[in-house]
């Protein structure tokens, strides 16, 4: 009781204070964003961070301002973690203000959102934020400033980077509407570079996906837009030079990737007739046409101008730098014959990569500890609301824990259900020997098989940030025998692999029976050699099995396995090793991945009938270490270098590989 009172009282006071407040006036928030933009223009980015506090703490800037400016300052400081984290606040902060700030900011932060996470790759993340934001400032007749117009550019973005489809073609189309539209309104310089922002961003999108076609048409309207500015009385000469520079190398990287090679180097040569194609940035993007062109002398020449470049920037080499600048640097030296530039250069990456990775590991400290600091004190503001939701969140809470038990009751029921299927399967299968031929027998059979693979698949795991997988199977034309799953239960991850020995519908019936017990068999234990012995007690097929199981704590990275004779899973560290014990318990060091494959991956054939083998298997997968040791593009480069390998060649075996990294 004492304690209510207390809470009463506070809140009284609070909003007693509230009301007494005239909170900050116009002239104040003026000044504020006066010296806001001062600081935005020296590109002091510290100095922002600072000013963005203090104005937020005496109330001459709202919330969501100062998350955006805070946001903004930690992107151009390349804390970019802590920049996605700000302007997620920014979003959260002005989701249901309908004010003209707030939904000026609004758009402000989802463009600024959308371009960092697309620029990193995060294709499905600017889809989600993106979209629901575009729709909103569509709702609220906000879609006429270019923040907005951006937005579609970069979602348009996405959507061609994931899918393809018209849909990215349409909004690029809108966005050049709008722009224009914006332009005919009002005139002013602003409009025109903004425009030619958009379009900047649309051409070298279709140049980085190769759809040199869409990119010519998009390169037109970008000469165009920068022949109206042109005309303008006070148009930035200076400007429009770096913007004939980019369009002439856009329009040469187009022509030279649709084999028009003479046309793309008169337009190199157009890029060379401009001022900017001498700075040293200009000579750098002048490589992105030498080196498609392979070009590799001229591109050498050119890096020379590298460490101006970095000097004029005033930075460190940072981990993009050194993939965007120093391994392209090295790429053409090696290219070019001179090999003792391209070793020194790298010795260059070896020392930048040191520098770099400690300034990572720096940055990621200080992002780690502000974040923690901001969610402490967004927590804080959100107390009181947070504290009327504790209810529905004990009731999520029991409807969870309801669902993870008829979540179990439906795993045991559809175990029950598959073996009751099967059964009536082999019946079906034997009226078909007696009802069909041969040959349409076994196209029933296959047909029941890949059937039965579809259905048995694995839900895809819902991993945490710190654990990335990836799962690729190429089934073959006749029976799937292969297993593989994984899944998340609390702080462990479950993962499986093996094979099902025979090729007929019984041999795809057990794979798929396997990959439903592993699942059950996981909910009730926690050892794999346990989870291994109870697939193994609940067979009631004859074919022979090898199996893999792991179980690893995501929080402590330590890995418990149980091989029951299948082939020997490679760890990738530092180095490619083999865990070659039969079971055993090891703690996966931070940045280390499991590597698992079936026999397919070993024995599948050339038209030669020549076998894979672990040799190249293993050559491969060095390979695809150190081209980028990240689970997807492991596999997807050793599958490319097994395909180059096979051929056409129709194999007997699926095959099935599996990566995990912590």
């Amino acid at each position: 009781m004492k304690q209510s009172k207390i809470w009463i009282v506070f809140i009284v006071a609070a909003m007693l204070m509230t009301a007494c407040s005239n909170g900050p006036t116009k002239e104040q928030s003026e000044n504020a964003k006066r010296v806001i933009e001062m600081a935005h223009k020296q590109r002091d980015y510290d100095k922002l961070l600072a000013l963005a506090d203090s104005l937020e703490k005496n109330g001459n800037l709202s919330h969501a301002e100062a998350y955006y400016w805070r946001g903004y300052a930690s992107d151009r400081l390349k804390m970019y973690r802590m920049a996605e984290f700000y302007w997620k606040t920014a979003l959260e902060a002005c989701e249901e203000s309908t004010t003209p700030e707030d939904l000026k900011i609004y758009a402000m932060t989802a463009s600024r959102m959308a371009n960092l996470l697309s620029v990193r790759g995060n294709y499905d993340g600017t889809l989600k934020m993106g979209v629901p934001a575009a729709n909103r400032l569509e709702e609220l007749k906000c879609d006429t400033t270019s923040d907005y117009v951006n937005l579609l550019i970069y979602i348009g973005c996405c959507q061609s980077a994931t899918n393809g489809g018209s849909d990215a073609e349409d909004g690029f189309n809108r966005a050049y509407q709008k722009h224009k539209e914006n332009i005919e309104n009002n005139h002013t310089e602003s409009a025109y570079k903004n425009a030619i922002a958009g379009l900047i961003n649309i051409a070298y999108f279709c140049n980085y996906t190769k759809d040199y076609q869409k990119a010519m048409k998009w390169i037109g309207h970008f000469g165009e837009m920068i022949n109206e500015y042109e005309q303008r009385p006070d148009a930035d000469k200076k400007y429009i030079d770096k913007q004939i520079a980019r369009f002439n190398i856009y329009k040469a990287i187009a022509l030279e990737g649709q084999g028009k090679k003479e046309e793309a180097a008169a337009a190199f040569e157009d890029f060379k007739a401009t001022e900017f194609s001498k700075t040293p940035e200009g000579k750098i993007q002048g490589n992105d046409y030498l080196a498609a062109a392979e070009r590799w002398e001229e591109a050498v020449d050119n890096y020379h101008s590298l460490n101006e470049l970095l000097d004029i920037q005033e930075k460190s080499m940072t981990l993009d730098d050194i993939h965007d600048l120093l391994l392209k640097k090295y790429e053409a030296n090696l290219q070019a014959g001179r090999r003792d530039s391209a070793a020194r250069v790298s010795m260059q990456v070896c020392d930048s990569l040191n520098n770099a990775l400690a300034l990572a590991k720096k940055l990621d400290a200080a992002e780690q500890a502000t974040i923690v600091e901001n969610v402490e004190n967004v927590t804080e503001q959100h107390a009181m609301e947070a504290r009327m939701k504790q209810m529905w969140l004990f009731g999520a809470l029991i409807l969870l824990f309801l669902g993870f038990v008829v979540y179990v009751y439906y795993q045991r029921h559809a175990d029950r259900q598959l073996k009751k299927d099967h059964e009536n399967l082999k019946k079906e299968c034997a009226r078909l020997e007696e009802n069909v031929s041969s040959k349409e027998r076994e196209q029933t059979e296959l047909r029941l098989a890949h059937s039965l693979n579809s259905t048995a698949k694995a839900a895809e795991a819902h991993l945490p940030q710190n654990i990335t997988a990836y799962a690729q199977l190429t089934p073959t034309n006749t029976f799937g025998t292969s297993i593989c799953d994984y899944h998340t239960m609390g702080d462990k991850l479950f993962f499986c692999i093996g094979d099902v020995a025979g090729n007929s519908v019984e041999s795809s019936m057990a794979a798929a029976i396997a990959k439903a017990q592993f699942r059950t068999a996981s909910m009730l234990q926690t050892e794999p050699q346990q989870i291994v012995e109870a697939i193994s007690e609940s067979r009631n097929w004859n074919e022979p099995m090898t199996l893999f199981v792991g179980v690893m704590d995501m929080t402590s990275r330590m890995l418990k396995f149980y091989n029951a004779g299948h082939e020997t899973p490679v760890m990738v560290g530092q180095e490619i090793t083999r865990l070659d014990d039969v079971s055993g318990e090891i703690e996966m060091a931070k940045g280390t991945m499991i590597y698992l494959f079936n026999k397919g991956v070993l024995t599948a054939e050339n038209k030669d009938h020549k076998q894979y083998g672990e040799n190249k298997m293993l050559g491969a997968a060095l390979q695809a270490m150190k081209t980028d040791a990240r689970p997807e593009p492991f596999v997807v480069s050793i599958e490319e270098n097994l395909n180059k390998f096979i051929g056409d060649t129709q194999q007997e075996n699926d095959i099935m590989m599996l990566a995990i990294k912590c």
